[in-house]
């Protein structure tokens, strides 16, 4: 259970908790099993009003997500500069989310307040702790640790194109530079 805090384990909402923990255990011993690691489109997330969703409906667009978290300011400047790009592109081939790599357990209540100070126009996302794990956790001699933000783009069969970590003032512009590549070479 890397990058959870012990106040996610804790309160109210621990029997809840523990029985999507229980869920998501058997998923994974399930898919290691049958020597599968999940994929983009299986991992579970939430919306901003707390329901369950996966990237599936995603599938066969290019993804650029972006990571972020509420308390990170380097996320604060390159969010909304990520986000405008999707202005630039049809949301049938290109499509921009934010996720949340928040890992309080009261990240529902501040990502909205969050998404309306930075006046987001994007879809954002809370990622689960396995998610968050698998994509934006960095191996470092002493244990994982997060660099945010981190962006990353997905071809439309889910397969990793392009990672960005950390501040970076021409990432958008080095993005749309990907995103065009990318574009130019499928249309051809």
């Amino acid at each position: 259970m890397a990058g959870m805090s012990p106040r996610t384990v804790r309160g109210s909402g621990l029997k809840n908790q523990g029985a999507l923990l229980l869920l998501l255990l058997l998923v994974l011993c399930f898919l290691s099993a049958h020597g599968e690691e999940p994929g983009l489109y299986d991992y579970i997330l939430t919306d901003g009003k707390g329901k369950e969703v996966t990237l599936a409906p995603y599938r066969g667009r290019i993804l650029v997500l972006e990571f972020f978290a509420t308390w990170c300011p380097p996320c604060k400047k390159a969010l909304p500069r990520t986000a405008s790009l999707q202005e630039k592109y049809p949301t049938n081939k290109v499509t921009f989310l934010a996720v949340s790599a928040d890992g309080s357990s009261n990240t529902a209540q501040m990502v909205p307040r969050f998404i309306e100070e930075m006046g987001l126009k994007i879809p954002v996302l809370v990622g689960g702790a396995l998610f968050i794990d698998r994509y934006a956790g960095i191996e470092e001699r002493t244990g994982r640790r997060i660099v945010l933000p981190q962006t990353y783009v997905f071809g439309g069969d889910g397969q990793m194109l392009l990672r960005l970590v950390g501040e970076q003032k021409t990432k958008a512009k080095q993005l749309a530079a990907e995103l065009d590549q990318i574009l130019k070479e499928a249309a051809s």
